[in-house]
């Protein structure tokens, strides 16, 4: 085990309390894989895991509490019932001492191992069992998916990105509950798929999302993807009938880059939308990268900014009244340029405006 995360659970136990390491980290250990998101149940208070590692926070959300230590991100929350839901949420809960009841509580088996100090594992729903079978299992009745809905996407996201399977009583459960999916905040349903988008094995989780008519109740529709690594890319395949919560910048980046694949990246588009929109563009058209690279290094200029004449200048030498006709020829000289028809040189430039272009 890392130093790091024993001197955790340690620190935890010599103050007198018992600690295991839960979830996705014991899992991705399991699968020979490295992850930096560790999280802790332990029958430590939220006040008492405050007061151990020095935490001033006010708020400790459902009895966790978040902190960075090293490389790692630490999650510890105190065992607990959550007694009653209210739109996906634990509104009330009850902390208590008993480890087992605690992993009820968990979405998946597979999320269910504890790994104490150790390094002996606590397996009490054969979660490792459905790991080396690659199955994705629902802890408890499939209730659980009514009592929160985001475990639908979340077993999908999960059968896309370790490549496994849903349990068949786990498929019933998301045929009998699907519809209660228009009741997730549509960024928790991002935060799902864009898991699943940026995985090279995301197109199972678009059938997964096909087989159990679930596109229509996230409001995405489809026809065909390419991969790309960029989630800009992946989101400007689809075709959206909801108002997802993108950023300014992401919204203005799928935006140009739809523009882009349905276009010839020429110098001018280059130009006008840059590299990374083109390149992104380009992986999509499944045109060679390096050649767009090139492209793009060859331009003579690659912003206004880098044009040899202004816009003062120009309206001086044409005595333009206002900017209107200026502007045209400015975009003009700038096509040029960007079209290797000019040289991107000051006299040039003015000559060219001077002889009526």
């Amino acid at each position: 085990m890392n130093k790091v995360i024993f001197e955790v659970l340690e620190k935890l136990e010599n103050n007198g309390y018992t600690a295991y390491i839960v979830g996705g980290f014991v899992r991705d250990l399991l699968m020979g894989k490295e992850s930096l998101d560790v999280d802790i149940c332990t029958d430590a208070l939220p006040k008492d895991v405050k007061k151990i590692f020095e935490i001033n926070e006010e708020s400790s959300e459902y009895g966790s509490i978040s902190f960075r230590y090293s490389d790692y991100n630490f999650d510890i929350t105190t065992f607990r019932k959550e007694l009653t839901y209210l739109k996906r949420k634990p509104v009330e809960i009850e902390f208590i001492n008993d480890l087992y009841t605690d992993t009820l509580r968990r979405d998946f088996t597979i999320n269910s191992i504890c790994l104490d100090k150790d390094g002996n594992l606590i397996d009490k729903l054969d979660g490792r069992k459905d790991i080396e079978n690659k199955t994705i299992k629902l802890i408890g009745d499939n209730s659980r998916l009514e009592e929160d809905p985001l475990r639908i996407l979340r077993a999908i996201r999960f059968a896309t990105t370790l490549d496994f399977d849903i349990d068949t009583n786990l498929s019933d459960g998301i045929n009998m509950y699907k519809d209660l999916i228009i009741n997730i905040p549509l960024n928790r349903v991002k935060e799902e798929l864009d898991k699943i988008l940026i995985n090279e094995n995301y197109q199972k989780g678009l059938n997964l999302l096909k087989r159990f008519d679930l596109l229509d109740y996230i409001g995405i529709k489809y026809k065909e993807i390419h991969f790309v690594n960029d989630l800009c890319g992946m989101w400007a395949q689809l075709e959206l009938d909801k108002d997802y919560p993108f950023t300014k910048e992401e919204k203005n980046n799928i935006f140009k880059i739809r523009e882009v694949v349905n276009s010839n990246i020429d110098n001018y588009i280059l130009y006008k939308y840059g590299l990374y929109i083109c390149t992104v563009a380009s992986k999509i058209q499944g045109i060679d990268t390096d050649d767009v690279i090139n492209k793009y290094n060859e331009l003579q200029i690659k912003n206004r900014e880098e044009l040899n004449i202004s816009i003062l200048e120009i309206k001086d030498i044409i005595n333009d009244d206002g900017f209107e006709k200026s502007k045209r020829i400015e975009e003009e000289i700038i096509r040029k340029v960007v079209d290797n028809e000019i040289e991107n040189d000051h006299k040039k430039l003015v000559d060219y405006i001077r002889q009526g272009r």
